[in-house]
């Protein structure tokens, strides 16, 4: 999400070129060429690096830290890309939004009014979502050319500097961004640093589709589990509210393991501009942080579980930050973006977002991948 409305996300997301990514059995992981991924941008190469421990792998660009392909096997062994993503990297250049994969900062998801303060001292950022602003402004992680500090078989290790008072945002904030497999995950963790006090919510927005993102269905018969008692209370832009709504008798417990498709609407042959009601107990989409359980401040881990019946793939998200936002919009795939707190530097009594120079933010998720 980036740049324009849910609902326009969703319409841009059915209309997504998939990458090439054809099943494929017997062990073998197919990956994609990465020819249409190679390219020279404010004078750095752009190109696609594949990252792999042998039954798990992933390819990610330099450009914006995207994950274009991830492949895990599914219960029969065979191979389908888990993630959305364009067929050529000029698609993610010229894109205004329809979020497939990328890093995002220097701060994920939304401010109210692109308005905050920081000791006494007013910023006004830049707008890009109505009032607001969503996932860093124009040129936050998704529109740099990331520096390869280094590569190999099992880790891509990326680095950036995002200037100070770019699109608003004080302080130089450098970053490193290391994306490893092993043990049949993705690991993402992210390490920063400033040179002013500042605000930071780093995190990556992959859609996935355990049946594979070139199937025709959708994710409405994927099993999910969020281990989270409470969700923020936003209005319909998005924006919190302070307080927390807690999820007994709501459609946002999935506290047990829950049928999407039980919880959301099911558009089929929907219109646009059509008008409908949503049923009781039902939500037309999911675009919510929820308050996620944590037996200890920044330890790692496991705080949601998606599984899909029909390919037999379980994806166990692990992580160390307080939230998690959820995003079924396009209903093709699912959002899963390990986060802080949505609007942060506006409520206090949200888990802090400031980064001061001499400190360090770090923040880890992995998705880890099985199959029955």
């Amino acid at each position: 999400m980036k740049k324009i409305t849910s609902l326009l996300i969703a319409i841009a997301m059915s209309s997504i070129a998939l990458a090439q990514n054809k099943e494929m059995k017997g062990g073998d992981i197919p990956f994609i060429d990465a020819a249409p991924y190679d390219t020279l941008m404010e004078n750095k190469k752009v190109a696609l690096y594949t990252i792999t421990d042998g039954k798990v792998g992933a390819q990610i660009s330099n450009y914006g830290g995207f994950i274009i392909t991830l492949f895990a096997p599914d219960k029969n062994g065979n191979y389908n890309n888990l993630v959305t993503s364009y067929a050529d990297i000029h698609k993610y250049m010229t894109y205004n939004l329809g979020q497939v994969g990328p890093a995002l900062g220097r701060f994920a998801n939304r401010i109210a009014n692109a308005h905050f303060e920081l000791d006494g001292q007013s910023f006004d950022v830049t707008k890009n979502s109505r009032q607001h602003i969503l996932h860093g402004g124009l040129k936050g992680f998704d529109h740099t050319v990331w520096d390869v500090v280094s590569h190999n078989k099992n880790e891509l290790v990326l680095k950036c500097t995002l200037a100070d008072g770019l699109d608003g945002f004080p302080g130089n904030l450098t970053t490193t961004l290391t994306y490893s497999i092993s043990d049949g995950g993705l690991k993402i963790y992210y390490a920063a640093t400033t040179d002013k006090k500042t605000i930071v919510n780093l995190s990556n927005h992959a859609y996935f589709n355990l049946n594979g993102t070139n199937s025709d269905g959708d994710i409405m018969e994927h099993m999910l589990t969020i281990e989270a008692d409470s969700i923020t209370e936003t209005n319909r832009e998005g924006i919190p509210s302070g307080k927390l709504l807690a999820v007994d008798s709501t459609p946002y417990d999935f506290r047990k393991p829950c049928k999407i498709g039980d919880r959301q609407m099911v558009m089929k042959g929907f219109q646009f501009g059509q008008k409908f009601e949503i049923p009781e107990g039902k939500v037309m989409m999911y675009d919510n942080n929820f308050c996620l359980r944590h037996t200890k401040k920044g330890k790692v881990e496991k705080v949601a579980t998606l599984y899909s019946p029909q390919s037999g793939i379980t994806m166990e998200v692990w992580n160390d930050h307080p939230g998690l936002q959820v995003y079924t919009g396009a209903r093709k795939a699912i959002a899963l973006e390990s986060q802080m707190y949505p609007d942060s530097p506006n409520h206090p009594e949200f888990p802090s977002t400031t980064l001061a120079p001499g400190e360090q933010y770090t923040h880890t998720c992995i998705y880890k991948f099985s199959a029955k």
